[in-house]
């Protein structure tokens, strides 16, 4: 069953993702993931460790550098085996020149609890609806 420190736990996953985009601290980025990870983006999809790897790498060095991501509006829910959905908004702000929106958009997330009880994303889903192409 699903419990109030779960759903913290979970929120603070959500939270060490984008603050591990922000920063470039990639390996800690790919620690939110299980093995057999599903990240479905705009930008492309990537299955597993390594194709998330080279994915990120990527999307840091083109699009997501000297931005800040936040994520609002989190719902966590009961699905079944040891598994949660989580769907939320995601607004990126220009960090380092004037600040500004420059995208936003939403997740939909499935979680996995592993063998030590940590939670992991297990699948990603990001459906960006908005970008300010002056920002790039």
């Amino acid at each position: 069953m699903l419990n109030l420190e779960d759903k913290i736990t979970i929120q603070e996953l959500i939270t060490k993702y984008n603050l591990a985009i922000d920063n470039k601290r990639l390996d800690e980025w790919i620690n939110t993931w299980t093995d057999d990870g599903i990240w479905t983006t705009t930008f492309g999809e990537a299955k597993g460790k390594s194709e998330l790897k080279n994915m990120i790498n990527q999307i840091t060095n083109e699009f997501a550098s000297e931005k800040r991501h936040f994520s609002t509006n989190i719902i966590i829910e009961e699905t079944r085996n040891n598994m949660v959905s989580a769907n939320s908004y995601l607004t990126v702000i220009e960090a380092y020149k004037s600040p500004q929106v420059v995208a936003s958009g939403t997740y939909s997330d499935i979680l996995k609890k592993n063998n030590t009880g940590e939670w992991k994303f297990f699948q990603r889903k990001l459906d960006i609806d908005l970008v300010n192409e002056s920002n790039k």
